[in-house]
């Protein structure tokens, strides 16, 4: 789960623990990196339908990853990507968080208000080491302009798919998004790993904004 871990570290503000992105984009961009994770690590494939493509479970088999294992448990054995994100969004960052705790990348701050109101917690760095290495490989393939692997590519891909280039890099946005683009639609990886990191793309960035809209009518 290196990919979804990384992600994870990126988006929360390593001093204050605070999300970079919002509410509703951040469960469902971390549950598409673990729905990528399960068809790169052939667990599942994506099949063409006439209207829409298929996400087929093919392998349940425990993998020895908490959060990997608890996705495949619960996702249906034929279902899309964006429902398949739909239904994960609510139950993946608190294990990846929990791993990052046990690893002592991150520390877990819980709070109140007025003392037994409970807020959301915050993730405050512990050991940056780690965070800095990915926010290093993204500034490798988004500015310095080097190939990424199939790895970095997915980090890429996911990143753009809640805009949040601009917050982990200084570099202009508009450079970020160009660069992310190409890495998207670039051929630096063999057919079958663009055309599942280009379908995880789409579907979190559609059910982020349907997210979005629909927290935004309440």
């Amino acid at each position: 789960m290196r990919t979804a871990e990384d992600l994870a570290l990126l988006l929360h503000d390593p001093a204050t623990g605070a999300p970079l992105v919002d509410s509703t984009s951040l469960p469902r961009v971390l549950a598409g990196a673990v729905v990528l994770e399960i068809v790169l690590s052939g667990r599942a494939h994506l099949a063409d339908g006439r209207f829409r493509t298929h996400l087929v479970v093919d392998d349940r088999r425990p993998s020895g990853d908490h959060v990997l294992d608890l996705a495949l448990e619960r996702l249906p054995a034929d279902t899309t990507p964006k429902a398949a994100i739909e239904k994960l969004q609510s139950r993946v960052r608190d294990p990846l968080m929990a791993g990052l705790v046990h690893d002592g990348a991150v520390r877990l701050e819980e709070r109140t208000m007025l003392g037994f109101i409970p807020l959301s917690p915050r993730w405050i760095a512990a050991d940056p080491t780690r965070r800095e290495a990915a926010r290093g490989r993204l500034h490798a393939a988004l500015v310095d302009g080097v190939t990424p692997s199939p790895e970095d590519a997915s980090l890429v891909a996911l990143v753009r798919a809640v805009k949040a280039e601009h917050k982990l890099l200084d570099a202009p946005r508009r450079e970020l998004r160009a660069r992310s683009r190409q890495i998207a639609d670039g051929e630096w990886a063999a057919e079958a790993v663009r055309r599942a990191i280009a379908d995880i793309y789409s579907a979190v960035a559609a059910t982020a904004a349907a997210g979005a809209t629909a927290a935004g009518s309440t």
